[in-house]
């Protein structure tokens, strides 16, 4: 494995995909989001993601499909328990690309600013601190 979902600060998990999305690399990302709807199931809390794609490029065959098919499958459930993700993105025009409310109605973020990017989803996180 090579890390690519940091749960550091939870309920803020950071992940990242560094080049080429493999398929290996696809099933860590699908189970770090497992762990992180388990987590939220099991202490009543909603979390948020950062996913740092800056150094995206081509997936291999079969990838994306996991990684969408997951969403896919679970796009209500991974909306009640988020609070919203960002995707941190190489361009602008990736970025502006980026439409919320995404699957399930969950809040996303497209955006070039890893730094705007964490904000974001800090301010999400307190807020529904704040509701609660």
């Amino acid at each position: 494995m090579r890390n690519l979902v940091d749960f550091a600060d939870w309920p803020l998990v950071r992940a990242r995909q560094d080049g080429r999305l493999t398929v290996q690399d696809a099933t860590e990302l699908r189970e770090g989001l497992v762990e992180a709807l388990a987590r939220s199931d099991g202490e009543g809390r909603r979390f948020a993601v950062v996913v740092d794609q800056r150094e995206r490029g081509a997936p291999e065959k079969g990838a994306t499909e996991i990684l969408h098919g997951f969403w896919a499958e679970h796009a209500a459930r991974i909306a009640e328990r988020c609070v919203g993700l960002a995707s941190v993105v190489p361009t602008v025009s990736l970025a502006d690309l980026v439409r919320s409310p995404g699957p399930g109605g969950l809040a996303v973020l497209g955006t070039v600013d890893p730094d705007a990017a964490l904000a974001w989803a800090r301010d999400r996180l307190a807020g529904e601190q704040e509701a609660g």
